[in-house]
């Protein structure tokens, strides 16, 4: 798969200004390490905060934004420190991708919390790189941000509204569109 320290590139679906417009767009990932989880991106719910953000209906969005935080996907890769999460394993990415890990929140394990969290997409990593969402090819999480799913469960049934993108539902079927 490649070095784990090295930057990938991936394509996303971002809006580039507040006209609600998404077009494809190539950008690196930030450097993986040790405790990060690289993810293929299955599905993607599609939040009414996502309109949100990227029509700036907020005062706050920065493009160019790729959305999304309502991920599922498949585990490509783990760094030496993942030992929850195996390559082929079905899982998920919520709201939160990082936190400072030493307030008293994150000592907690409620990293909501935490004044410095890192909001999924549309934030900035502590290395000064932004985050993207979900709706792309592929995504780079620490592992404390990644949670299994059940086998069993239909992923396309996991993220928001439990519907697929044919029309019927709430959910982008990122497999289709990249």
């Amino acid at each position: 798969m490649g070095s784990l320290e090295a930057e990938r590139t991936t394509v996303g679906l971002a809006a580039r200004d507040p006209s609600g417009i998404l077009s494809p767009y190539t950008y690196n990932l930030r450097n993986t390490g040790p405790d990060d989880v690289y993810i293929k991106v299955h599905y993607c719910g599609i939040c009414h905060s996502d309109l949100h953000q990227i029509k700036n209906d907020l005062g706050m969005s920065n493009y160019p934004m790729v959305p999304g935080h309502e991920v599922v996907g498949e585990v490509l890769e783990v760094g030496s420190n993942v030992s929850r999460f195996r390559v082929g394993e079905l899982v998920g990415v919520g709201l939160l991708v990082g936190c400072c890990k030493n307030c008293q929140p994150c000592q907690q394990d409620i990293e909501n919390y935490c004044s410095k969290k890192i909001w999924s997409y549309n934030d900035v990593y502590v290395d000064g790189k932004p985050t993207q969402g979900g709706f792309a090819e592929t995504m780079i999480v620490e592992q404390k941000f990644v949670v299994k799913i059940p086998e069993g469960l239909a992923p396309e049934q996991v993220t928001h509204g439990g519907e697929d993108s044919k029309g019927t539902g709430s959910s982008c079927d990122c497999d289709k569109l990249f």
